[in-house]
């Protein structure tokens, strides 16, 4: 068999130059400001001084902070400044932006850095090379959901969907009033339509992805009774070649009668491959070994069976129709939403043909009033299935917590346990936070407000307020006391002092004004809140004290290790009460006059 040499059978494989995709509204809000120019190798070289001005993502010293002065090996670069000054100019342009406040910095020290610097990185041989480079990946993703057309020579453009999906920013700042449905909503129409045979992949499978995994799980679970997909599954998933769900699901189930639900990454990935071999038939076997030599350096191991594995995963987990069941062993369809699954296959099935980039643009972008998330979500906090997790969760030991608590903010992601590894990190902070509330607080009830799927598994975090809700993160309630925990994972000074403590401000007042409405909460008489970060800005303390005269409102700021290091011998949420010594308020000093002789 010819196969030809650029479209070839390839597995699954979303970009991940943006880790966490709960991040891509804040890098498209930036984009946004340019919308409508034609994009050039200095528009795009602006762009990407902007996101790093406004640390939407922070380079390194190596790359940002270190002259070159020629490189001729990925590709070819010349410093723009070529004098003997350089390399000291380019350290100090660094150390003034790595210790600046995020959207500060001036444009023309960035671009100065951008054009003495490089990332030997280059994405093909169209684009060149370095921080060019590093700019179109950021955004390429963005390009295969159908949020942006973005390509050199023409103008950047925004769809339906890609300003649903930014609704919540503005050039890089989160606004005030935050709510995540218009980003789960942006992500469901587009995952929902998602085909693997679009203009921007060059590959021979024609598959319409999330559909696949919807066909598979409902034929798994209807004719084998199964809980759906094992995590291992996923991989056989990634590798399938067509829209035959059917017999994938066999391949599966074959696959699970012979090697259980146990079966090492070598037997997977052994099975898995020759679903990518051209010649194979798709028959239950393990593939070929010569094969096997011949694409192991192109289909690694670990990739398939962990690393996109786990990143389908969580894409997955983005559209909110997705559960995990049996000891997060399975994933299956969340039963909340089952009418949007139905709705998906019986709409997205068909493998639509597209005649160029901009007819497929215009096909992902459009919108779909039945796949908007709307008030219909919120009307039900799912009370018990957030308290039957917390409850088991709270049955950990304090040193597995605090250790998995403790890597939030940190850049250190949890490896322990899958749950943990497939939340974004505020969600995860979101979610162990009110676990180690539900520990230490035997007498409290703790009510976190983020959104879960049927299983009582935070998909993402509190959406703010609607309605008649307070928009806390966390509410506690105790005796006369309803408290609000507000954690965040932003440790920037403007963040926590012009967003975080505003927000929280009201959240309180809303508490208040909405028990003393309530008969039912005439026993309340203290409100106060919690502000939890991986590190609390000085700032912030000032600000605490002006909030508290202005309008009564207390809140009490902890550190993520203090705050669990606390946890363990508190008793009521009252004992967090305390101004920590790193909150304390920086006050002017009276010069002390010597005395003459």
């Amino acid at each position: 068999m010819v196969v030809n040499k650029t479209y070839q059978r390839k597995p699954i494989s979303f970009d991940t130059t943006i880790r966490n995709p709960e991040r891509l509204p804040q890098y498209l809000s930036v984009l946004k400001k340019y919308e409508n120019q034609i994009l050039t190798n200095d528009l795009a070289l602006e762009i990407e001084a902007w996101l790093i001005i406004k640390k939407v993502w922070m380079p390194t010293k190596s790359t940002l902070g270190t002259y070159v002065d020629f490189y001729d090996k990925k590709f070819l670069f010349k410093a723009q400044d070529t004098s003997k000054s350089a390399p000291v100019k380019v350290q100090k342009y660094y150390s003034e932006w790595e210790q600046s406040e995020e959207g500060t910095f001036p444009l023309e020290k960035m671009m100065y850095l951008l054009k003495n610097t490089i990332t030997k990185f280059k994405q093909n041989a169209s684009i060149e090379g370095g921080w060019i480079s590093r700019f179109y990946t950021q955004f390429e993703f963005a390009n295969e959901l159908g949020f942006i057309y973005m390509a050199f020579g023409k103008p950047i453009k925004f769809s339906p969907t890609g300003n649903m999906l930014i609704e919540n920013y503005h050039f890089g700042k989160l606004k005030d009033g935050y709510d995540n449905a218009s980003e789960a909503s942006a992500f469901l129409i587009a995952l929902s339509k998602y085909q693997t045979n679009n203009p921007w992949r060059r590959n021979t499978v024609k598959i319409n992805f999330f559909v696949l995994v919807l066909n598979v799980i409902h034929y798994l679970e209807t004719k084998y009774h199964t809980k759906g997909i094992s995590i291992q599954d996923i991989t056989f998933i990634i590798c399938w070649p067509n829209n035959d769900y059917q017999s994938l699901g066999e391949y599966i189930y074959q696959f699970r009668q012979k090697f259980g639900y146990n079966a090492s990454y070598d037997v997977i990935y052994d099975y898995a491959m020759n679903l990518l071999d051209e010649a194979s038939d798709l028959s239950f076997k393990a593939a070929n070994q010569a094969f096997i030599e011949k694409k192991k350096i192109h289909y690694k191991l670990d990739k398939l069976t962990s690393e996109t594995r786990d990143d389908v995963l969580r894409k997955l987990r983005m559209t909110r129709l997705i559960s995990l069941r049996g000891n997060n062993r399975f994933i299956s369809i969340n039963k909340i939403n089952k009418a949007k699954v139905d709705y998906i296959i019986n709409t997205y099935s068909s493998n639509q043909r597209f005649m160029s980039s901009e007819d497929y643009f215009e096909y992902m972008g459009s919108l779909d009033k039945n796949l908007i998330y709307n008030d219909d979500l919120y009307k039900s906090n799912h009370y018990e299935l957030k308290q039957k997790v917390l409850k088991a969760w709270a049955n950990n030991s304090w040193t597995t917590l605090l250790t998995e608590y403790n890597k939030i903010g940190h850049k250190r992601v949890s490896t322990n346990n899958l749950t943990l590894k497939l939340m974004s990190e505020p969600v995860r902070l979101e979610f162990l936070t009110a676990v180690i509330l539900a520990k230490s607080l035997s007498n409290a009830v703790v009510n976190p407000n983020y959104i879960v799927d049927d299983q009582g598994i935070p998909y993402t975090t509190a959406c703010g307020s609607r309605g008649k809700t307070v928009g806390a993160d966390i509410e506690i309630f105790e005796e006369n006391i309803h408290a609000l925990a507000e954690p965040t994972v932003a440790v920037s000074r403007s963040f926590q002092v012009e967003h975080e403590i505003p927000s929280i401000q009201e959240h309180v007042l809303n508490a208040n004004e909405y028990d003393l409405e309530d008969e039912e909460k005439e026993h309340i008489t203290d409100w106060f809140a919690l502000f939890i970060a991986p590190m609390i800005n000085q700032a912030v303390a000032t600000r605490l004290n002006i909030v508290k005269q202005e309008t009564g409102v207390e809140i009490f700021a902890w550190s993520t290790e203090d705050f669990g290091k606390f946890a363990k011998t508190a008793t009521s949420i009252a004992d967090y009460k305390v101004i920590r010594e790193y909150v304390a308020s920086r006050k002017m000093k009276q010069r002390v006059l010597k005395k003459r002789q």
